[in-house]
Formats: C-alpha cells, structure tokens, sequence
C-alpha cells in the first residue's frame, strides 16, 4: 500500500512510501514501516511529522 508521511511545519506531502501492512494496521505501525521504507530509500526526512512512528528494530544510522 501506499503511505504518505507530510512535512510536520507545512503538512505537504514530504515522500509517499510504497509499505507492505495490513490496511487495519495502526498509524503508529504504517508510520514505523514508512520511516524504514524512507530510510532504505534515502528519502528525505527532514522535518517529517514522525510522532507516534513504532520504530522498533530500525536501522536510522546515517539518517538526518
């Protein structure tokens, strides 16, 4: 599925992440898969509204 995380200063979409969740997931958990899927992806994530993101057992060395 595709999910988009948005700029936390201006709310536009910052990247759209292509996340392999189950579509009843919680937001915190299609967040999480999303931040990995941008990190993996070298996506900008500068200024991305995270809060909430599960970012359990992600790999964020070398991430701005």
């Amino acid at each position: 599925m595709k999910f988009e995380v948005k700029n936390r200063y201006t709310g536009n979409v910052q990247f759209v992440a292509e996340i392999d969740c189950d579509e009843n997931a919680s937001l915190s958990v299609n967040l999480g898969l999303a931040v990995k899927w941008g990190v993996k992806n070298k996506a900008d994530l500068y200024g991305a509204y995270l809060r909430g993101a599960d970012l359990r057992g992600a790999d964020l060395r070398g991430a701005d």
